[in-house]
């Protein structure tokens, strides 16, 4: 378990879900509070990316006895450092034991807005609904419901991804071997089959630093949701949606490179 920090907590801030709990082990010398300097965030009146910082008065506390950060609530308030217009603002619980420090963030405003990525809603277009649904339960911290909607969806879409690597691969004779794979991949074979044959049915450039996206890819089709926790769910639907965004777009962007290389050299 991580210890407490700074960094951890702009991350939280950053990123968490509403009604999501994190825990942490409680520094080497505790907190008084969580307060931190500085988010990064994007703001919506200078439109890009901006640092946020605490700009209220803290006072100097001189004199004043140390107090332990304790079990309570917490008020967070940022500016945008360049506009000094635009602000979040951010409530926090925090439940403080001998040894760790659990946190919750209980309220946000503005409100986060939903991600949807292009490259996935464009290849999940007959799940739309589906996808919707799984973007909706990441961005709140369901994690049973977004794995269970992000399975569904690989279920049904994964032969078109095998498609798209078969037609990524089937112009080099040094892939035969992962078109054999390709092809058992399609056939009715157990999951537990599937698993270790996915983990060969790449080429080397679509595996960085050798770890394969659609073996994961199997590996978490084969899991139940029963066996997980809520938190446990929601990074398996993430790691889902993270492997077919990887898979979707190395490939999309080689068949790019193909057609433009294709047409530069057919106008010579």
């Amino acid at each position: 378990m991580e210890k407490i920090s700074d960094k951890c907590i702009k991350d939280f801030l950053e990123t968490a879900p509403l009604y999501s709990w994190k825990e942490f082990k409680k520094p080497d010398m505790n907190r008084s509070s969580l307060w931190i300097k500085e988010i990064d965030s994007f703001c919506e009146t200078c439109n890009q990316l901006r640092p946020f910082q605490d700009m209220r008065s803290r006072g100097g506390g001189a004199g004043m006895a140390f107090q332990a950060l304790s079990t309570g609530t917490s008020y967070f308030q940022f500016s945008c450092a360049s506009c000094r217009g635009n602000q979040h603002e951010y409530l926090v619980e925090q439940i403080v034991t001998d040894e760790t420090i659990k946190i919750q963030k209980y309220g946000e405003r503005p409100r986060k807005k939903l991600e949807r990525d292009p490259l996935l809603q464009n290849f999940f277009s007959h799940d739309s609904e589906c996808y919707e649904k799984a973007v909706v339960c990441i961005s709140n911290g369901y994690g049973i419901a977004a794995f269970a909607y992000m399975r569904r969806i690989i279920e049904r879409n994964i032969h078109e991804l095998l498609s798209l690597i078969q037609e990524d691969v089937e112009g080099s004779e040094s892939e035969r071997p992962v078109l054999a794979k390709l092809a058992e991949l399609r056939t009715e074979s157990p999951m537990s089959d599937k698993i270790s044959i996915a983990n060969h049915a790449l080429p080397d450039y679509l595996i960085p630093s050798g770890l394969n996206p659609l073996g994961r890819l199997y590996k978490v089709l084969s899991e139940g949701v029963h066996k997980y926790d809520d938190g446990e769910c929601l990074e398996r639907a993430k790691a889902i949606q993270a492997c077919t965004k990887y898979l979707i777009s190395e490939l999309a962007a080689r068949k790019k490179n193909r057609e433009s290389f294709k047409n530069l050299i057919g106008g010579l």
